[in-house]
């Protein structure tokens, strides 16, 4: 369980107090990870499984097959590449997240949230990323290489995303973070990282024809 102090009401007229931030309050938090065979009812890769200390592993490949898939989502959807290379981080968003109120985890911030996608687009799919990136430098230009250790915090917090939308209506951007959130899940549904409670509802309404998986 995460360990956290919920912060309390006490700003003026009841309204909250934008909390201190603390740092990866929340890792580890993600929903569980779905099971192989929910993965193929979805039609999602299932060739994944339990390593020697009992955690899932990633399909084979997992690093090309998610930048295939990134690559994919920004060129059906022009909307999401927009979205990655406007930021300017005013901080517009920070305090309006209910999960960054709740939590404090600095991540949870809508900002900080879509940086985790953000940077590694910019590694892979801009000239900078990609300059700086063979130099050894990428966090120069606000990129970073995808490892394993990036795929868990995609895991962990873009799924304590409501996909509300409230961070979208005060950014003057209007980027839209749970587009983010959406585009990401779709990248980890595709390297082994679907979410138990998503694809295994999803997978019995296709299967059997409702959310329960009871038969006719």
């Amino acid at each position: 369980m995460a360990k956290f102090e919920v912060p309390k009401i006490d700003g003026e007229q009841g309204v909250l107090d934008v909390p201190s931030v603390q740092k990866d309050v929340m890792k580890g938090s993600g929903p569980f990870i779905a099971k192989p065979e929910f993965q193929a009812d979805m039609h999602f890769p299932n060739d994944f499984s339990k390593d020697d200390e009992d955690k899932w592993t990633l399909v084979p490949n997992w690093k090309e097959r998610a930048l295939d898939k990134l690559d994919d989502l920004r060129k059906r959807y022009r909307s999401l590449q927009v979205y990655l290379d406007i930021c300017v981080k005013c901080g517009a968003c920070t305090d309006k997240c209910h999960y960054f109120l709740g939590t404090t985890d600095a991540k949870n911030m809508p900002v900080a949230r879509q940086d985790l996608l953000r940077k590694v687009y910019r590694r892979y799919f801009t000239f900078g990323g990609k300059f700086f990136g063979k130099l050894g430098m990428p966090e120069f230009v606000g990129a970073s290489e995808l490892t394993e250790d990036v795929v868990d915090d995609w895991y962990n917090y873009y799924h304590q995303c409501s996909h509300c939308r409230r961070c979208s209506v005060f950014c003057p951007y209007g980027i839209d973070t749970a587009e983010i959130s959406m585009a990401a899940r779709e990248i980890l549904d595709h390297i082994g990282r679907g979410s138990k409670y998503n694809n295994e509802i999803i997978g019995k309404v296709y299967k059997i024809g409702n959310n329960l998986g009871l038969p006719q």
